[in-house]
């Protein structure tokens, strides 16, 4: 199940208590370390605790059902079975009277935090799945490394070494045609690399596909590549030398390629909504404007900044969004309910018209007006 359809599952999650959601940060360079973890937790659990105490006319069974989800929670995170290795995030949702028990891992860091809504808190887990799977190939004329996954969890998926012989320096004719048989070996070796990559693009959808190696053998190796694993390719490639590079190097060099390609994105979609808003259609901007937009189901990516929330209302029967405060829903009359944190909200609405959700992180001076605006479908 991709992270995705984690999140408009979650969503989609109507039991009818209240939902403990706990955000995990799990950057090693602060919580690498069990006690420091463990810390974490505890000062996450004692919040939620707190929170629990001061929810007005809770009914007491119910609150007794949130003080089980904490014992619950600090048990597992407790316990080995806690997924911490491998993850800059962990993400939690539990509602023992729903039946409700998620544990997911995240790749990008999101801020500690504890939750208890009416449903899960997948705010944070939206923006942290944005993260692109790349596949890495280093090639040179007899060799080749495959490795795959999220830029800071790369691991080596496939290596071979195919039987090319090195030149020789015979001279005359001889010489002429073992060099030309050279030349098939390390084609065939190419292509046979290519042909890996392409069924591999078939099998797993890789987002982004960057290659390394000697100049000209990259450039052989990427006109052997499908068309749609070449609309793939990262513009750069890879400066390591396939026969010394380390997992932790190519690491390295990949998450300046992940930098400078979120870079290019982003600065591409600001480019598209500004110009869109310029021309007076395609897009939306300020709050009032793109709810209209998400009402209409007409969001084909939401741009939000990393600041953006504010109060709004929803209307409990066709799920209408509004910055109004009226008692009534304008469409059908529903009475509206406040809504504390619209930026959730917003986001929801998102996944549930299968639109995506961007946070503007590397240019805050191009920010939408308001901190939130949209690209449209129509």
């Amino acid at each position: 199940m991709s992270s995705v359809e984690q999140v408009r599952r979650l969503i989609e999650h109507r039991g009818g208590h209240r939902v403990v959601s706990v955000y995990l940060d799990l950057d090693p360079e602060r919580f690498a370390t069990p006690p420091a973890r463990a810390s974490q937790v505890r000062s996450l659990l004692d919040q939620g605790a707190r929170e629990v105490e001061r929810l007005d006319g809770l009914p007491h069974e119910d609150k007794v059902g949130l003080r089980a989800d904490l014992k619950r929670l600090e048990s597992f995170l407790s316990s080995p079975e806690a997924p911490f290795k491998g993850a800059r995030s962990l993400a939690l949702f539990c509602s023992t009277q729903d039946g409700l028990f998620e544990v997911i891992q995240l790749t990008r860091v999101v801020p500690a935090r504890i939750a208890i809504e009416s449903s899960p808190y997948v705010e944070p887990m939206m923006t942290a799945v944005e993260r692109r799977r790349w596949l890495v190939v280093l090639v040179n004329r007899r060799s080749a490394w495959l490795l795959s996954g999220y830029p800071e969890q790369l691991r080596e998926s496939e290596r071979r070494e195919d039987d090319v012989p090195g030149q020789h320096d015979q001279g005359g004719w001889s010489q002429a045609r073992y060099e030309r048989s050279i030349e098939k070996d390390v084609t065939d070796h190419l292509r046979s690399v290519a042909d890996t990559v392409n069924r591999r693009w078939r099998e797993e959808r890789f987002d982004r596909v960057t290659v390394g190696g000697p100049h000209e053998v990259v450039a052989r190796f990427e006109e052997m590549l499908a068309d749609d694993v070449r609309s793939r390719l990262a513009p750069g490639r890879l400066e390591v030398d396939l026969t010394s590079a380390t997992e932790a190097q190519v690491r390295s060099e990949v998450e300046q390629l992940v930098l400078e390609d979120e870079r290019r994105e982003e600065s591409e979609l600001l480019d598209r909504l500004q110009n869109a808003l310029g021309a007076g259609n395609g897009a939306a901007a300020g709050v009032a404007d793109t709810l209209d937009a998400l009402n209409e189901r007409r969001v084909a990516t939401l741009l939000l900044s990393p600041g953006f929330d504010r109060e709004a209302w929803r209307c409990a029967g066709c799920g209408l969004l509004t910055i109004q405060d009226d008692s009534r829903c304008p469409a059908d009359g529903t009475e509206l309910q406040r809504v504390d944190h619209l930026r959730e909200a917003v986001v929801e609405s998102a996944v549930f018209q299968d639109a995506d959700v961007f946070v503007i992180r590397h240019y805050p001076e191009r920010e939408p007006r308001e901190g939130i605006g949209a690209l449209l479908r129509f």
